[in-house]
């Protein structure tokens, strides 16, 4: 099979330097401009790049930003960071904020060509090592929106492979049909596939018709992260869906529990995903739920986001997803989930 060609982003606020390197550049991959760093950071979850390339002086976001962000974006991306000084301390500060490598000005159209191509190539092996096969399930529509919409929506751009299990049409909560075409279009712009299942809402068990509805979903996709309820929360639905995911889910290596607006106090997240530059996705993946967000005052937008800027505060991020850490295992995985630069354990942060 043909390998793809490569995608670069390429930041640089001079125009004329940026026409020249794209000239450069594209006989190896297409190039995207961006001339400055916030509008990278609006480009960076858009695509799934094999190269960011920054200038290291930008105006307002510098390129160090550019490369923090690039990272906690795709974890797996190379990146490069070009500078017209000369001295060592812009290499060093590039080095230390993740970049994997640092050219200086003026630049050498060969080494850059050789240096690109290195790294396109580096970033197709993290690729091919990293990638997860990632499993949410949830008991009602919208359930795996709010607990962890942000962490798919991260793990869509760093290029894992997503699904959705709905278990139950909503119907206590809303028409069905409605509900189901809400939730198709949820898992649409998350980028996920979505699974959805009949069980009886309210009446949702901890037996065998949940469990076998998980597995089949299971079996089908192989997941190597699975994400579902915790067992602290008020609503049996969500209870009887986290203990029958742990009897269907238990050759899985990695299972992690969101929390929900019937989250009790007693929830206890020991793992904290940053989730900065996908919260409007998640925001918007909810937004699809209409029918809800008109009615339910939990799904208010800056609710939302206050919670997830709690979270934040056992972090280095603003914005937070946190998650009880029911069996964490890299078998079968080169590493964690969320994979490079993952730091995972009592008030980890991602």
């Amino acid at each position: 099979m043909t390998e793809t060609r490569a995608l670069l982003l390429l930041v640089e606020d001079d125009d004329l330097l940026a026409l020249v390197l794209t000239e450069i550049l594209a006989p190896i991959a297409d190039v995207r401009w961006a001339p400055s760093g916030e509008q990278a950071l609006q480009m960076l979850s858009d695509e799934h790049w094999d190269l960011v390339i920054a200038d290291i002086e930008l105006p307002g976001m510098s390129g160090i930003d550019v490369i923090v962000h690039s990272k906690v974006a795709q974890p797996v991306v190379s990146t490069l960071v070009v500078s017209g000084r000369a001295g060592f301390q812009d290499a060093v500060s590039a080095i230390r904020a993740g970049a994997d490598d640092y050219l200086t000005k003026p630049i050498d159209p060969p080494t850059l060509l050789d240096k690109a191509r290195e790294l396109i190539a580096r970033t197709r092996v993290r690729r091919a090592r990293d990638l997860e096969v990632v499993l949410a399930i949830g008991a009602h529509p919208d359930d795996v929106e709010i607990g962890c919409g942000g962490i798919l929506a991260r793990h869509v751009a760093a290029g894992d492979q997503v699904s959705v299990l709905t278990l139950t049409g909503g119907e206590q909560g809303g028409e069905a049909l409605t509900r189901a075409i809400e939730s198709r279009r949820a898992a649409e712009i998350l980028g996920a596939r979505l699974f959805h299942t009949d069980l009886v809402d309210t009446g949702v068990s901890e037996a065998s018709d949940t469990i076998t509805a998980i597995k089949q979903v299971i079996e089908e996709v192989a997941p190597t992260t699975v994400y579902t309820h915790t067992a602290r929360d008020v609503h049996q639905d969500h209870r009887n869906v986290h203990h029958a995911t742990l009897v269907a889910a238990r050759g899985i290596p990695r299972i992690y529990c969101y929390q929900a607006p019937s989250t009790t106090i007693e929830f206890h997240p020991t793992r904290f995903v940053t989730i900065d530059g996908f919260l409007e996705r998640k925001l918007e993946a909810i937004d699809a739920y209409g029918s809800q967000v008109a009615v339910r005052d939990y799904l208010d937008p800056d609710l939302l986001r206050s919670t997830a800027r709690y979270w934040g505060r056992f972090s280095r991020s603003k914005y937070v997803e946190a998650l009880e850490v029911m069996r964490e295992s890299d078998a079968g995985s080169a590493t964690p989930a969320l994979a490079v630069g993952s730091a995972i354990g009592a008030g980890a942060a991602v």
